[in-house]
């Protein structure tokens, strides 16, 4: 997973820019620059960081849309007393 793009994909969810998220979580606006440049990811503790101030669990961060679709067709299926997978 790329989480510099996972990154941007939230703050569009949340409708918050990239200095926002810096300016509450208190990461360094370079962080993300400088992993960019070297095509790196970002460390637990900047995900964790992105998480806490976007209110999410860091599980959520590493889902994609398909994984919440499953997840959603799993509980509903549970709900409406189908079968078990």
């Amino acid at each position: 997973m790329d989480t510099l793009s996972r990154v941007n994909e939230l703050l569009q969810d949340h409708e918050m820019t990239l200095y926002e998220l810096c300016k509450k979580s208190g990461i360094c606006y370079s962080t993300f620059g400088a992993t960019k440049r070297r095509s790196g990811q970002l460390s637990i503790d900047t995900i964790e960081r992105v998480c806490d101030t976007l209110g999410i669990r860091p599980f959520e961060f590493f889902m994609s849309d398909s994984d919440w679709a499953m997840l959603e067709d799993y509980i509903l299926r549970r709900h409406s007393g189908g079968g078990r997978s």
